[in-house]
């Protein structure tokens, strides 16, 4: 029986656990911290329970499990739960969600609603901006990106858009100030992306995948957990791991991977019982964040990896960025929307969602938690920490913990109250208290900022070249974390996910084992390949984009494109431009003016 040795406990170690156990590996898991999960752990406010309650559910951020995220909800679907059922079934859907504006004192509830066609995702864009009141010519720009990025080919976008910023794709700058609000914002809300950094590639395979959630109806679009997310889900995940064998080391940080004879020799791990001598195995599995593993990657582990030395060598604060949660605990439920609400002119780019009213199916909250007199929580994720705030003129970087509060709890109340008959829907006397994520250090007399130990891949533009595979060329090591290469390109526990079963399956392939864990691209409407297939070929005699080639403006909205596409191609007319039929004329009219075979 091989043994592996898995370094790190968040979801890519547990997710590569969980495959290796499975296939009858002997696996041990070494975790820094004294909790398993990493950021996805729950982080309980000490103390702060009583009468026989939990304590008080602080977390790192909000929980957000969207369609695509298929790793992370199969690996649910296998981990059975105490009275039966799998994780999976604590998930909860999230059937609406809402736009708060704090300079308007305005907020916009939205319905799920089903499409019929992709292509209708334009028209649902349409509505949701006339919603807010922007103007037509930006939200025609803004399509017109959204059906470029859609039906650019997978060359250009990894060979073109990669090398460039989101926002320099939008052409952001030519924009309204208003609309240009919104582009900053939007993407920064679910995760780690910030637009001006990012690349256009990374944050628009994401962003196409969150719009096209709205193309579809189901309860698996946008969903929720069920409770706190280490009771809900990483603890029944350790405890099933563990009874089928998994061997779990709490509390122990690894301090330097061994290399001998061109492979890694050993693992050295301080804290939780470990004297620092070398733990050794067939095969070491690297799941810390990006933080971590760039300081573990010494000058000599480096050399045998081109890719680990490019790691090893690249900036790290040019790469990383923050996105940090706070928890708001109320005397009294306030459940809002029943999803996750936004605020796009918030200067922290704020994201929130009411949590009990997903939980309480398991009691009410204040039976279940705290000191008896907690009703409600807010989850809140910060991902802008370099604007100064709106009540405490400073970012929230240079902030102490109770500015942090003071400001998150001004920002909600100032796009939350007065918007309907001067309602007051947040006030002071329904705070009891607040959480600060837990992976912040403020070391007492430091100076600000304070040590942030969760930061996140930012993918700016040429970041996917600088980033590994999750197979290394050490033969005995693979990487199982987020910052690698995957499908889902994302700083999040589905990129982590994927990347583990990408590591497993390459220690698989060198022990010749053929039960490979499963891996999902992810997927755009098959009515946009036909337009992909034309962009390959314009790619590869150096063209740009179609709709580039026709000079499209900011005055012409999507129906206008599509007629002057027709006109390109000889086609007399395009009457109905939402038509499949129509548009395949069009792109096979394209595909013959260019030689190509339809």
């Amino acid at each position: 029986m091989a043994k592996a040795i898995v370094i790190g406990g968040g979801v890519g170690g547990l997710t590569a656990a969980h495959e290796l156990i499975d296939r009858g590996y002997e696996v041990h898991v070494h975790e820094a911290r004294t909790a398993w999960g990493g950021k996805a752990r729950s982080q309980p406010v000490t103390g702060s329970g009583t009468g026989g309650r939990a304590d008080l559910p602080g977390e790192h951020g909000f929980r957000f499990y969207p369609r695509f995220y298929k790793h992370v909800i199969d690996l649910m679907a296998r981990t059975p739960v105490p009275g039966g059922g799998t994780v999976a079934g604590r998930l909860r859907p999230t059937t609406e969600s809402a736009i708060a504006l704090i300079d308007d004192d305005t907020w916009f509830r939205f319905f799920r609603r089903k499409l019929d066609k992709p292509y209708d995702v334009l028209g649902a864009l349409e509505l949701f901006f006339q919603t807010l009141d922007f103007d037509s010519a930006d939200v025609a720009l803004f399509g017109l990106k959204i059906l470029q990025f859609l039906s650019s080919c997978d060359e250009r976008r990894l060979g073109q858009y990669d090398a460039t910023s989101w926002w320099e794709f939008l052409q952001g700058d030519r924009y309204s100030a208003k609309f240009q609000r919104q582009l900053r914002a939007v993407p920064r809300t679910m995760v780690a992306m910030d637009p001006k950094r990012g690349s256009a590639r990374t944050i628009g395979t994401i962003s196409m995948q969150l719009i096209l959630d709205y193309a579809s109806s189901g309860v698996t679009n946008d969903r929720t957990m069920g409770g706190p997310t280490s009771e809900a889900w990483i603890d029944p995940w350790v405890a099933h791991l563990t009874a089928r064998g998994v061997h779990f080391h709490l509390g122990q940080r690894c301090v330097g991977l061994d290399v001998a004879g061109g492979r890694v020799a050993g693992a050295r791990f301080t804290g939780g019982g470990a004297t620092g001598a070398a733990v050794t195995g067939d095969h070491y599995v690297l799941a810390v964040p990006i933080d971590v593993a760039h300081g573990l990657i010494s000058p000599t582990l480096a050399a045998l990896d081109p890719a680990l030395a490019a790691l090893a060598a690249a900036p790290l604060d040019d790469l990383v960025s923050w996105m940090v949660g706070i928890q708001f605990f109320l005397y009294e439920d306030v459940p809002l929307v029943r999803g996750h609400i936004f605020y796009p002119d918030s200067p922290w780019a704020l994201t929130s969602i009411s949590q009990p009213q997903f939980w309480r199916h398991d009691g009410l909250f204040r039976r279940r938690y705290g000191d008896g007199e907690v009703g409600g929580l807010i989850s809140v994720d910060i991902s802008d920490w370099d604007t100064p705030g709106t009540f405490v003129p400073k970012p929230a970087k240079l902030c102490t913990p109770a500015e942090i509060e003071q400001e998150v709890w001004g920002q909600l109340k100032a796009a939350l109250n007065g918007a309907e008959d001067d309602e007051q829907i947040l006030t002071d006397e329904l705070l009891h208290s607040a959480h600060l994520d837990d992976d912040l250090e403020y070391a007492a007399g430091a100076p600000l900022p304070p040590v942030n130990h969760a930061r996140l891949l930012v993918h700016p533009p040429g970041a996917w070249a600088l980033r590994p595979d999750a197979v290394s060329a050490v033969p005995n090591l693979v990487l199982a974390s987020d910052y690698v290469r995957t499908h889902t390109d994302l700083a999040s526990m589905e990129g982590a996910c994927e990347a583990a079963r990408r590591a497993v399956n390459g220690i698989l392939a060198r022990d010749g084992v053929a039960a490979r864990a499963e891996i999902w691209p992810l997927t755009e409407p098959a009515q946009f390949d036909r337009w992909k297939r034309l962009d390959a070929a314009l790619y590869r005699r150096g063209k740009g984009h179609v709709f580039e080639l026709m000079h499209i403006d900011k005055a012409f909205a999507a129906a206008e494109l599509l007629r002057r596409a027709a006109a390109f191609t000889g086609l007399a007319r395009l009457d109905d431009w939402l038509d499949e039929i129509k548009v395949t004329e069009v792109v096979d009219g394209l595909l013959r003016r260019l030689g190509i075979d339809v």
